[in-house]
């Protein structure tokens, strides 16, 4: 990251064009003043300097300002918590990742990265750290359970740019950190979902099983006739079903035919086949998929072990879900060193306990609510937690608001585990005005 007077000359650069007079030296002024660091906090000041110079030139460090107007709609409310960033970039392959934005606290992170393509067409407005969730991670220190996610906020395609945000929610630990990012491949990927009417199921009877079909491997392997229930799929991008059925193997049969122009290495395709009566997703436990050629034409094959015609009637299948990439990721070594501002934050071990587990530590940020509970099961996350505040007034968080929900049974002390929860905030609150906590309808602490 640039040092001070780096920063104070970007500052007056992004500046120099806009007529702000007074306004323009008070706000430099303020987010440069020397200032006493409060333990626990990063100082803030020169954040939101920048927020409130990025409102009035729209796009101060981001390379879009469409780009930008999209940070400011996500950030919403947050916007005076965030930080913003310049110059904190690595580049490979023609490819630039530089990092704009995050969103912190002790333990929870949404940090805002810009993809910039500078010598070709590779990114769109799916595009993705890694292939599938894999090949890319954010690590923080002093963290051990966590959930990693990330989502493509949107595209500039003048400027071959994508706003990415990554996200990692872990237990707390009340320091300032540095988050470390670091990526292999860069990819582009398509996703849709297509509905296949619950009464083609009910309509389908015993196919005929082939040997010979030709998968990607070379192995063969038994697969329906391709084609006998050949349909095209709504918003199917190429992707058409060419068999749905049952066959002699002891498998229900899902089938489609894949158009040319995509990395077939890439292609998943997926669904659920539940029972109607009985455990949910049962026939997901023996599930085999494979990619094959029949005359000339590539068909993928998902297989539900142990389903036969004399269970058709408790037969549930879900929507399919296409995830592919048209071209091959970009391939590179990007790393980048992200600090971390951590707000202050509340602690308390209330003994209280709820379903007769205890809970043994709350922790309060203006961001987020966090619980640490002993448990057996992980079902808190699904629970109603109602704040009341200092003035009276109530905030209620649903299972939506929860971010981040795990139970670590590797851990368990006097025959239980450990749930870990996490709940953000839709505004900044102040903690030391909480009065009262209830999850669900037990109340877990109380001033």
């Amino acid at each position: 990251m640039k040092n001070k007077r780096d920063f104070r000359q970007d500052m007056d650069q992004a500046l120099s064009g806009l007529t702000l007079g007074e306004k323009k030296e008070e706000i430099l002024e303020k987010a440069f003043a020397p200032q006493k660091k409060r333990k626990g906090r990063m100082a803030r000041r020169v954040a939101v300097a920048c927020l409130a110079v990025c409102a009035l030139t729209a796009a101060v460090f981001a390379f879009s300002p469409g780009l930008r107007q999209i940070l400011n709609q996500h950030l919403g409310s947050w916007q005076e918590e965030s930080q913003q960033f310049s110059g904190l970039e690595t580049e490979d392959n023609g490819i630039v990742v530089r990092a704009v934005s995050a969103l912190s606290d002790d333990g929870f992170t949404q940090i805002y990265l810009e993809i910039q393509d500078k010598t070709g067409d590779r990114l769109g407005e799916n595009t993705s750290l890694g292939s599938y969730g894999s090949d890319w991670n954010l690590e923080l220190p002093s963290q051990e359970m966590a959930t990693m996610g990330q989502k493509c906020l949107g595209y500039d395609p003048e400027s071959r740019t994508a706003l990415v945000k990554v996200s990692w929610s872990g237990e707390t630990t009340g320091e300032e950190q540095v988050a470390k990012l670091t990526l292999q491949k860069i990819s582009a990927r398509e996703e849709f979902t297509a509905s296949l009417p619950q009464t083609e199921i009910a309509s389908r009877i015993q196919k005929t099983i082939l040997a010979e079909n030709t998968q990607k491997a070379g192995e063969k392997s038994p697969v329906l006739q391709p084609g006998e229930e050949a349909a095209p799929l709504e918003e199917g991008k190429g992707f058409s079903l060419s068999a749905l059925g049952f066959g002699d193997d002891g498998a229900f049969h899902v089938q489609v035919k894949c158009p040319e122009d995509i990395c077939l290495e890439y292609l998943n395709v997926l669904t659920t086949l539940r029972s109607r009566t009985g455990q949910e997703a049962q026939y997901n436990q023996s599930l085999t998929q494979i990619l094959f050629e029949w005359e000339g034409e590539l068909y993928y094959d998902i297989a539900f072990g142990g389903v036969g015609p004399e269970i058709l009637d408790d037969l549930m299948l879900e929507d399919l879900y296409f995830l592919y990439l048209k071209i091959r990721p970009v391939e590179g070594n990007w790393e980048l060193e992200i600090p971390l501002e951590t707000p202050d934050q509340l602690v308390y071990t209330p003994e209280t306990q709820v379903e007769g587990c205890p809970v043994n530590r709350i922790v309060l940020t203006p961001m987020t609510l966090s619980l640490e509970i002993g448990s057996d099961h992980a079902g808190f996350g699904q629970s109603t937690v109602t704040f009341v505040m200092e003035d009276g007034s109530k905030l209620v968080l649903d299972k939506g608001d929860c971010v981040t929900s795990f139970w670590n049974g590797l851990e368990k002390q006097n025959g239980t585990g450990h749930f870990f929860g996490r709940w953000l905030f839709p505004k900044a609150i102040q903690p030391e005005k909480v009065q009262s906590i209830a999850l669900g309808d037990t109340v877990i602490f109380s001033k």
